[in-house]
């Protein structure tokens, strides 16, 4: 039963989901006739949402939002207005006046951003406190590092303090401070399954709720997880430490499935080749799984102990995700004795590995899909995929589903039991095979049914095995127990959906409508969504093989151009925010080196996946990030999936990892390029970089960061 307190939670309020009218208006020049308007963002997969014309001539709509930020574009008369900041065609100085400003869209315009803010009235006083706790949701009461985590969440400024009353008292802290309200916790013995919760409201009255009982079954974290330092392998741009191998690329290319190809055929590259056609899918750098073992020593030079390996397995592109075998290593990286010599060598230096499985969709080069080909209705695996007409001509995306619509890329129907049964014992030869986790592509496209009942058959195989969804966004009905341990959480590193704008990413660029502030409260409404053993396994990132290098995105240039020091300065800024964030910090193999690399227009796209040119190293980048990789091993705080506010103001961004009064540290960033004063806690604080100790205060000079320890 959920315990709702006082009557203005009685009434429906729920603190953390309560939605806000935002009414978004078009007012277009007088010389532009205008057909249609309709409203597309983040905050509704940038679908069609259509805006009424008023008497006055203008076009609108009315949408409820929860908190955050937001982007967003008009699409008028059918067309996209490349940049809402400024478009003389379609509004000028800008096309929508009530925007804060504007963002990159990842295609050479600007999305306007939003930030829908805090409640525009807090509830009653005579509400009563309005707190919020339910034992039997995760967000609540979970369990990590060896601890039960009970948090509730209030209404900000409605109480005092906070004790939870078990076997003995424990105090409840202020945790985290969002534009919703706060949320206080206590970590207390796995023994404890009674409770009550003891609040001081502002007047000094003393309330108690309770009792409260601790489910027997509890959301339990994957301890290792937390604090690792993850590397992402994009195999074939990585390394190619075995050339003879390199022709076997164009055996099992897409192009000798696909009856619709038509130009150049795929081709091999030297390794400093310039992206040329075909550079996403099929032109190959030979890049190889002992290219991988060739480059460990740098890997353990950056305090790496977790990689993840984008597919390895038998496909139809460069990139891998289109699958002809699941349980076959691609010819063109080498083979399964040589992954399971790789796994062994990463395990003895004490480096777990999770691999990319891609259950939503195969290549035209699967043996399913292929007798589907070859027998149409009378194929036993017909019903694997969803085909829309036969006969048909493998490639052809009209024919049946295929992964946004790409003909190359046919989806599978993954409520069918028959796929279920396959797609996990496959995911069980590779937890036997000697893999510690894997990350699902594109979670949020298969069936929930299948999730579900694949995470338990590989929990009760292995479990301690990690699974991390690929959704992009914070979605905490995937990470209740269920699904998925983990996200991938763009959500703190950029802030939400591609195109991105905010989170950690958004801060390290700096500027006005980038600031402490939103940083602190964007970062706080995930970790008050999440619970916090899924805090305690996160899967951090800024960049991926996704996104455009980190270091472009921060005014670095594009690939080959040679980064300002002010960019590198900021790449060093949101990697150091990003290490000391709860759970895994995953970097995309060279980051570490200052590369960069933009979208790229198609076919010469992607460019952020071009070969890591090594000679080209940045040294002072590099050397930064092993810092950080071994602040991270040494530092226990950053082991702990505690993450409190502390302050957000203008430049400035500062919170606290551990618990408190035990190991705590604080983490203090500056985005301006001015030195900027920080307000410390209380107590001493020692810098675990330099050594010296502060109270009171300390100087943040520009773009600068510091990680302090509290001394005892």
């Amino acid at each position: 039963m959920k315990h709702w307190i006082g009557l203005w939670l009685l009434l429906g309020f729920s603190l953390a989901q309560q939605n806000i009218p935002v009414t978004f208006t078009y007012d277009p020049p007088m010389a532009l006739e205008v057909r249609s308007v309709s409203l597309r963002g983040s905050f509704n997969d940038w679908a069609e949402l259509p805006m009424q014309k008023t008497e006055e001539g203008v076009w609108q709509v009315t949408v409820a939002l929860p908190p955050g930020v937001v982007q967003y574009k008009y699409f008028i008369n059918g067309q996209w207005p490349q940049n809402m900041c400024e478009d003389e065609t379609f509004g000028t100085p800008q096309v929508d006046a009530e925007a804060e400003g504007c963002t990159d869209d990842g295609q050479g315009g600007q999305n306007a951003i939003r930030e829908i803010g805090r409640l525009a009235e807090a509830p009653p006083a005579e509400a009563g406190l309005a707190l919020e706790h339910d034992p039997n949701t995760p967000q609540f009461v979970s369990q990590a590092a060896g601890r039960l985590s009970v948090r509730f969440q209030v209404p900000q400024g409605r109480i005092r303090s906070a004790v939870l009353q078990a076997e003995q008292a424990y105090p409840m802290a202020l945790q985290l401070t969002t534009p919703e309200g706060e949320v206080w916790r206590a970590a207390l013995p796995l023994t404890v399954r009674t409770y009550r919760i003891r609040v001081v409201d502002k007047e000094g009255q003393e309330q108690t709720f309770g009792p409260f009982e601790v489910p027997a079954k509890v959301l339990r974290a994957v301890d290792w997880v937390a604090g690792r330092v993850g590397y992402q392998i994009f195999p074939d741009r990585f390394w190619n430490g075995d050339p003879s191998n390199d022709h076997r690329a164009l055996e099992t290319s897409q192009a000798r499935f696909d009856r619709t190809w038509q130009g150049r055929r795929p081709y091999l590259s030297r390794w400093s080749d310039p992206p040329g056609e075909y550079h996403c899918c099929q032109q190959y750098y030979g890049g190889d799984l002992a290219g991988v073992l060739q480059r460990l020593p740098h890997l353990r030079g950056l305090g790496v102990n977790l990689v993840y390996f984008n597919p390895l397995f038998d496909a139809g592109s460069a990139h891998g995700y289109d699958t002809h075998d699941y349980v076959r290593v691609s010819p063109k990286f080498g083979d399964n004795a040589l992954l399971k010599r790789v796994l062994a060598e990463l395990k003895r230096q004490g480096i777990r590995a999770i691999f990319d499985f891609v259950p939503n969709h195969t290549g035209l080069g699967h043996w399913a899909f292929q007798d589907v080909v070859k027998n149409g209705p009378k194929s036993r695996y017909w019903n694997w995929y969803f085909i829309r007409q036969w006969p048909f001509t493998p490639g052809d995306g009209r024919a049946y589903v295929g992964w946004a619509d790409l003909g190359s890329l046919p989806k599978l129907n993954t409520a069918n039991p028959e796929v279920q049964d396959y797609l996990i014992r496959v995911s069980r030869f590779w937890l036997n095979f000697g893999f510690d986790g894997i990350r699902v592509d594109v979670a949020n496209e298969i069936s929930t049914e299948f999730v579900q009942k694949w995470r338990a058959a590989l929990k009760a195989l292995k479990p301690e095995v990690y699974l991390v969804g690929e959704v992009w966004d914070v979605r905490p009905q995937y990470v209740q127990g269920d699904q998925f341990d983990s996200l991938m959480n763009y959500s703190v590193g950029r802030g939400g959906s591609p195109p991105a704008f905010g989170g950690v990413l958004g801060f390290a660029r700096g500027g006005p409508l980038q600031n402490g502030r939103r940083a602190l409260g964007e970062l706080a409404r995930v970790y008050a969504l999440y619970p916090e053993a899924v805090a305690a396994m996160g899967f951090n990132l800024i960049g991926s093989h996704d996104t455009p290098r980190v270091l472009t995105d921060l005014g670095g240039g594009g690939l080959g151009d040679r980064p300002s020091l002010e960019a590198l300065a900021r790449l060093r800024l949101a990697m150091a925010v990003l290490y000391a964030l709860p759970g895994a910090s995953v970097i995309f193999q060279g980051d570490e080196c200052g590369f960069t690399g933009e979208r790229g227009q198609w076919p010469v796209n992607e460019l952020y996946r071009y070969p890591l040119q090594w000679a080209r190293c940045d040294r002072s980048t590099l050397a930064h990030f092993q810092l950080l990789g071994r602040l991270r091993g040494q530092l226990a705080a950053l082991k702990s999936p505690v993450f409190r506010t502390h302050l957000g103001e203008g430049p400035l961004l500062a919170f606290l990892r551990g618990e408190p009064g035990v190991g705590e540290l604080l983490a203090a960033f500056n985005n301006s390029l001015e030195t900027a004063s920080l307000p410390l806690p209380e107590g001493r604080w020692r810098d675990v970089v330099e050594g010296r100790v502060y109270q009171g205060k300390l100087s943040l000079a520009g773009l600068g960061w510091r990680y302090l320890e509290r001394v005892p």
